[in-house]
């Protein structure tokens, strides 16, 4: 087995994942994608374990796999993470980022509404995460720029899971031009404030943890 083969079916079932051709709940089709890749079920069942401890599969051994679904509990946690990364990768764009950059971002974000209004699921979703990516990207760490990669893909699970239509979705976005303003303006205070807006319903995060933030 080649690295590329293997490679090839971890993208492939990635992909189909993250355009909901196999949804949340749903078993992973081992002998169908030994069929598109053209490979042996090996590579087809390691793929399936990097994607198990990426969050995005759940293994029950001798049985089958599935994609990851999370309950409310699991979904707070994650909130509660993704907050906590979000507010730290906003604090340093305002530190290290340039007008430049911000100016980009408004891009994304324009994008993002725009796939939303449109009622593109999986464009919304992505260019969602490329849009917070970017400014840990803006950020400068690598490390949390690494963290948030592996973060949102668990976050893309969340939000197919979760959105219902096209109010939802715009609604959801609908904070990302006030972020994008309060780092243009260096404004650590307002920036923490719009993240607690942004993600305490979504996510259902406790009052006590936003108070954390806000106090």
């Amino acid at each position: 087995m080649s690295i590329s083969t293997s490679t090839r079916v971890y993208e492939k079932i990635k992909d189909m994942i993250l355009h909901l051709e196999i949804r949340p709940g749903e078993k992973i089709p081992e002998e169908k994608i030994t069929e598109i890749v053209k490979c042996s079920r090996t590579p087809v069942r390691e793929a399936i374990r990097k994607l198990s401890e990426e969050g995005l599969v759940s293994i029950y051994p001798n049985r089958y796999s599935e994609v990851k679904q999370y309950n409310e509990n699991d979904i707070k946690k994650i909130g509660e993470l993704r907050l906590s990364q979000d507010i730290l990768s906003c604090q340093l764009a305002i530190r290290n980022g340039s007008n430049s950059d911000f100016s980009q971002l408004k891009e994304i974000a324009e994008k993002c509404r725009i796939s939303a209004e449109k009622g593109d699921i999986y464009e919304r979703i992505s260019l969602d995460s490329q849009f917070h990516l970017e400014i840990a990207k803006i950020g400068r760490n690598d490390l949390l720029i690494e963290s948030q990669e592996k973060l949102y893909m668990k976050i893309h699970i969340v939000q197919i899971s979760k959105y219902t239509n096209i109010e939802d979705s715009i609604n959801q976005i609908s904070k990302h031009s006030e972020i994008v303003d309060a780092l243009f303006e260096r404004d650590y205070k307002r920036v923490k404030i719009i993240l607690c807006q942004h993600l305490e319903d979504f996510f259902n995060i406790d009052q006590e943890i936003i108070n954390m933030y806000l106090n």
